[in-house]
């Protein structure tokens, strides 16, 4: 009769439903400006040694591509897990995001739909869509200094709060690293004093004059941050956009290379802190970064056009929670799908708005996919206008480009992974050219879009940059760090 007791119960305790057990944490780190090539399992002259085994240990996502690659756009498609071209904030401008998601709430945030859902959600670190409270954060602030000392200071602060409670979180950190300026401590760039920089098959001194490169709005061919210097000590050749030497370049990226590294041990750290406080073995961490960097290759700067240095990101998962641990995944994915696939583990039912897709199935199958193609789109500044800017489609291994000069581009990844080789008159590419064309429709009609006529959109420009929201009366509203 005992045995029959104990059998039971351990039946009843198998088919208990999921949201009997204790709903999982949720960590995001959200870095700034980091290109897939940018991390020690892509590229061993990056030292991450934190990331590379948090990476290993749990789920790569190899082909991670970002909804738009630039600061302000990609963070409110993140949080909304819409587009640009949906919620409104387009390049730098925030304008949209408060009009549309804060003021007019048009569409509800992840932070929010979490909070309704139990969830205790934090963020600290870069917002550059104003406090984040605002948009649904429980709490949080804009945090600017370079090195990230005080948004990991708060980190550590908010797991010793949430180690006393029994209430699930969302903790989103946004570190300014690798963003200029480059100043980590020395003991990181001592890291590569000696380090051979080898630059990419498709580096150039100076961009080509040509609208996929441009980094302003059409009509105008302009490449950003060709004055600005990689921090204030640096002699006037390191700068952060073009023209660069060679040799220029190579020290550039050593010193992008150090703020990475500074970035992974913070990580190391923050890890430690997580287990330190209990709440390792229940927490997904998930990592992402807001955009690429071209770091010279095509000759540029900074990000915003369609190629994969501006568009493509390091991505990887990591939890004991997770069904299937030191797995890669070649499946196209979106920051949009990180929205959904939060959701689907906290089980919370998702709003209608979610352009994304879970990558739990991929989680619990890394041959899995969810989706065939994935779409990115970028506004320059100071253009920030919705219906104009370059698009992309990219699939398995052809991509598909709208300039924002409406000049087409065509790759074949496979043959050309450095995008050298323009295809878009191959004859023999004809059906695919069409039927990425077909694609990037079916996603403008699907968002909504109302692309401005070329003549109109170059006749209509702004001379001017967008003035910041007006401050709330009572309470200083700090204004999002420039980009």
């Amino acid at each position: 009769m005992k045995s029959i007791l104990i059998l039971s119960a351990l039946l009843f305790s198998f088919c208990l439903p999921v949201s009997a057990a204790k709903k999982p944490n949720f960590v995001v780190i959200f870095s700034d400006d980091q290109t897939y090539r940018a991390i020690g399992y892509n590229n061993p002259a990056v030292q991450t040694p934190n990331m590379d085994r948090l990476a290993g240990e749990g789920m790569r996502f190899d082909r991670a591509f970002i909804a738009s690659p630039i600061c302000a756009a990609s963070r409110a498609s993140i949080y909304t897990g819409v587009f640009p071209q949906q919620h409104g904030t387009v390049g730098l401008a925030w304008q949209g995001f408060r009009k549309n998601v804060v003021d007019g709430k048009k569409f509800v945030t992840l932070p929010m739909v979490l909070g309704q859902a139990g969830y205790h959600t934090a963020l600290y670190g870069k917002s550059h869509l104003g406090p984040p409270t605002d948009y649904g954060f429980a709490e949080g602030r804009e945090i600017g200094n370079s090195n990230d000392e005080e948004t990991f200071a708060e980190a550590a602060k908010f797991l010793q709060r949430e180690s006393k409670s029994d209430r699930p979180f969302l903790l989103w950190l946004t570190p300014h690293n690798p963003h200029v300026p480059y100043n980590a401590p020395q003991r990181f760039l001592d890291l590569y004093k000696d380090t051979e920089i080898t630059l990419d098959p498709n580096w150039l001194e100076t961009p080509p004059m040509q609208s996929f490169f441009n980094q302003a709005g059409p009509g105008d061919i302009l490449f950003r941050d060709s004055k600005l210097k990689i921090n204030r000590d640096a002699p006037s050749g390191l700068t952060c956009g073009p023209p660069r030497s060679a040799s220029n370049m190579k020290e550039v990226i050593k010193a992008y290379y150090s703020d990475i590294s500074c970035l992974d041990d913070q990580i190391g750290t923050f890890m430690q802190q997580l287990k330190a406080a209990g709440l390792y073995e229940n927490t997904i961490l998930i990592y992402l970064s807001d955009n690429g960097y071209h770091l010279g290759n095509h000759g540029l700067g900074n990000k915003i056009t369609m190629h994969e240095e501006s568009v493509r990101v390091p991505m990887f998962v990591h939890s004991p929670l997770l069904p299937v641990k030191s797995a890669k995944s070649d499946a196209l994915v979106s920051s949009l799908d990180v929205f959904p696939t939060i959701l689907d583990f906290a089980e919370a039912d998702a709003p209608a708005q979610l352009m994304g897709k879970s990558l739990r199935p991929i989680m619990a199958d890394p041959k899995a996919t969810v989706r065939e193609y994935v779409v990115s789109e970028c506004v320059g500044p100071p253009e920030n206008r919705v219906g104009t800017g370059h698009r992309m489609v990219r699939t398995d291994h052809f991509k598909y480009m709208l300039s924002s000069a409406d000049e087409e581009a065509f790759f074949d990844l496979r043959s050309d992974p450095f995008e050298q080789n323009n295809l878009i008159n191959d004859s023999a590419l004809k059906d695919e050219i069409g039927r990425h064309r077909g694609m990037l429709r079916e996603w403008s009609v699907s968002v909504g879009e109302k692309r401005l006529p070329l003549d109109k959109a170059i006749k209509t420009k702004p001379s001017t940059a967008p003035k910041a929201p007006k401050k709330k009366k009572g309470k200083a509203a700090k204004t999002p760090r420039p980009n």
